[in-house]
């Protein structure tokens, strides 16, 4: 396969890298990626520093403007209720947003509705599109800012499986629920880009991926729904054809103790009830994050969020809820080519990744 050789270039380069000491404070987890995404979509900006508007938007209530993606920074102005909204950017919790008389200004993702993009060549809202997949070498600290002495958000046994975001000054850059957290490089052993660009990729190659995370507390719900999860990917992970229609309850349903599932938490209305399958959102929400990545070739027939506020594993508005007749995703390949899904649950990390072929 093609990047092997820039993977192993990669590799060298992090083993380079000084051994840090580890330390553990109180600091609160507040980063949602601002910075990254910041960087990413300024780069189009124009010559008066005006950025190129990807999406509008109108707001659900009346809101004010911030001046940092911060509840408590300043105010510089404020919306009505369905005031149309035009954005540039977001993070896992704020929309960057642009007025011709304020400049920039931020308010929160989950106060936004109708989002939609200004043409066809933007990408679909709420991407977040993972570069590499990382192994880690040894128990690995998931950290709330990129410094040793940073909070431990979770910590990542050996072997572990993870899609990141990007890598920036010797970290890897994690989307972990709707927070960002931060992994030393040096804990890394494996470290494979995803193909930029599928046409060029070859069979077997990782053309998208994502990862969600979830609790491995041993009680007994908790034990059920990790069983699910592990469950619901095995049924998933296969080859789809060009042209085949995929539907996640057809797939990896129904949810019952015959098929292997065990009775864990479900959420329905933003309510948490017992039953069989809970769990398998959590795998369909996945996998709909990774199919966001591949817009041209993998086409969303049906889709439903859990609710407003959506499932908290994963960035406001891009959760997928499965399990009865009006919850459930539907997509077709329509690439020229067979896709895989490649798909681990282990450790607390739910990896899903679109192969290009088949297994």
């Amino acid at each position: 396969m093609r990047y092997h050789s820039y993977a192993v270039l990669l590799m060298i380069m992090l083993l380079l890298l000084p051994v840090h000491a580890w330390a553990d404070n109180e600091v609160t987890v507040k980063d949602t990626g601002w910075a990254v995404c910041l960087e990413d979509v300024m780069v189009n900006a124009d010559a008066n520093g005006k950025p190129r508007i990807l999406y509008t938007g109108r707001t659900s209530i009346g809101l004010t403007m911030r001046s940092l993606p911060d509840k408590d920074s300043a105010a510089v102005g404020g919306l009505k209720e369905r005031a149309r909204v035009n954005i540039f950017g977001f993070d896992q919790h704020w929309l960057f947003c642009w007025d011709d008389d304020v400049g920039v200004y931020y308010i929160g993702r989950h106060n936004v509705v109708e989002i939609e993009p200004v043409n066809g060549n933007t990408w679909p809202y709420g991407v977040i599109q993972n570069r590499f997949i990382a192994i880690t070498a040894q128990d690995a600290p998931l950290r709330a800012e990129p410094t040793a002495d940073a909070e431990i958000i979770e910590t990542y046994p050996a072997d572990t499986r993870i899609s990141l975001w990007h890598v920036v000054d010797g970290w890897a850059v994690i989307p972990y629920k709707r927070v960002v957290g931060y992994m030393y490089v040096g804990d890394i052993k494996e470290l494979t880009p995803i193909s930029p660009d599928v046409d060029y990729a070859d069979d077997g190659d990782i053309i998208a991926a994502f990862t969600t995370f979830y609790s491995t507390e041993e009680s007994e719900l908790n034990s059920g729904r990790m069983v699910n999860l592990k469950v619901g990917c095995n049924y998933i992970s296969k080859t789809y054809q060009p042209g085949e229609a995929f539907d996640f309850n057809k797939t990896a349903g129904p949810y019952r103790k015959s098929r292997g599932y065990m009775p864990s938490p479900v959420l329905i209305n933003g309510s948490t009830v017992a039953g069989y399958g809970g769990g398998t959102c959590q795998v369909s929400t996945t996998l709909y994050n990774a199919l966001l990545q591949l817009p041209d070739g993998m086409t969303i027939l049906y889709r439903r969020p859990h609710g407003p506020s959506g499932a908290k594993y994963a960035p406001h508005g891009v959760d997928a809820a499965v399990g009865a007749d009006t919850l459930n995703l539907e997509f077709r390949n329509d690439f020229d080519f067979p896709v895989y899904f490649d798909c681990t649950v282990q450790n607390g990390a739910l990896c899903i990744c679109i192969r290009k072929g088949s297994l």
